[in-house]
C-alpha cells in the first residue's frame, strides 16, 4: 500500500500474501535472514529468524529472533552453522559502505528476493586480509566479500536455491476510523475465514509507536517504520501527549504513521 494511496481515501482494499514454498504452498517455517552491514564495524549485522509477509506490493520481514553478529569470530560462526546444516537464508544488506567510507560490502548478483544456501566461506585475520585484499578476484557468482580499505575480511559464495515468493491469501478493507495528529487508524474488516496467523504476532505489554502509545496488552505485527497491525481483545486507549486520546474497541488494525520530520513536528 503507497502513502499516497493511505493519505489520500478513507476505505483501501489490501491484499495480503504469505511466503509460498516451490509448490505454491504456504509455508509457516520460519526463514532466516542475514543483514550484512558494515555500518559502525559491524561484522555481519544481524542474524534473524523470523517470516515474510507481503502487503499489497510491499514486502516486510517480521523478525521473531535477533543475534547481533559484531565481531570476525561471531561471524565465523554464523557462517560455520550455516555451511553445516545448510539452512536456506534471504539476504539482506542494509548498508554498503560506513560513513568514512573505509569498510565496505562488495555485492556480486546478490539478490534479497533469493533464498540461498551457503556454498563456502572464508575469513581473514593479520597479514592475510592484505594479501588476499591484492589477490581477490570473484570468480563465482553470486557471492558477498567485505573489505576495510584494500583488506578483505571475509567473503562468501552463495548457491541459489530458489525466488522468495508469495501466495494471496485474503483481500481485506482498510475504514479509517480515527486519526491522532499523523497517526491514522484503520480497522480491518475481512472474511471471517481468514485469520491472521499467530506466528506473525508479538505480544506487548506496552506499544509506542512515535509519539502514539497503548497502555495495554497488545498483540502486534510490525510492518516496516511506518505500519503496525494489532488485535485489540478489549477496548483500549491511544494516548499521546500532543492530542487527545483515541478509544478503539475491541477489533483488530492497521496503524499508519508517516516518519516524522527532522524538525521533530508530528
Amino acid at each position: 500500500m503507497s502513502e499516497e494511496s493511505v493519505l489520500s481515501s478513507r476505505v483501501e482494499q489490501a491484499t495480503i500474501s504469505l511466503p509460498a514454498s516451490t509448490e505454491e504452498a504456504c509455508d509457516t517455517q520460519p526463514i532466516f535472514r542475514v543483514v550484512v552491514d558494515v555500518s559502525y564495524s559491524r561484522s555481519l549485522g544481524l542474524f534473524q529468524k523470523g517470516y515474510y509477509m507481503k502487503l499489497n506490493d510491499t514486502v516486510y520481514y517480521i523478525a521473531k529472533q535477533t543475534v547481533e553478529v559484531m565481531t570476525n569470530s561471531q561471524a565465523e560462526k554464523v557462517l560455520s552453522f550455516l555451511k553445516k546444516t545448510r539452512t536456506e537464508f534471504t539476504v539482506f544488506v542494509k548498508n554498503e559502505n560506513t560513513i568514512s567510507g573505509h569498510q565496505y560490502v562488495g555485492l556480486y548478483d546478490v539478490s534479497n528476493s533469493m533464498i540461498y544456501t551457503l556454498r563456502e566461506f572464508e575469513v581473514f585475520k593479520g597479514l592475510w586480509e592484505e594479501i588476499e585484499g591484492e589477490l581477490f578476484e570473484n570468480k563465482y557468482s553470486p557471492s558477498i566479500a567485505r573489505f576495510t580499505e584494500n583488506r578483505l575480511v571475509w567473503y562468501v559464495k552463495l548457491m541459489p536455491e530458489h525466488s522468495l515468493t508469495f501466495s494471496q491469501v485474503a483481500t481485506i478493507s482498510l475504514t479509517e476510523v480515527a486519526t491522532q495528529g499523523h497517526l491514522q487508524v484503520f480497522r480491518i474488516i475481512k472474511d471471517e475465514q481468514f485469520v491472521f496467523p499467530g506466528y506473525l504476532y508479538s505480544v506487548r505489554k506496552h506499544l509506542k509507536f512515535f509519539n502514539h502509545e497503548i497502555n495495554e496488552t497488545v498483540d502486534v505485527i510490525p510492518l516496516g517504520g511506518e505500519r503496525r497491525i494489532i488485535s485489540l481483545s478489549k477496548e483500549v486507549q491511544i494516548t499521546s501527549s500532543n492530542h487527545d486520546p483515541i478509544t478503539l474497541p475491541q477489533g483488530q488494525y492497521l496503524l499508519f504513521h508517516p516518519r516524522p520530520r527532522r524538525d521533530g513536528v508530528d
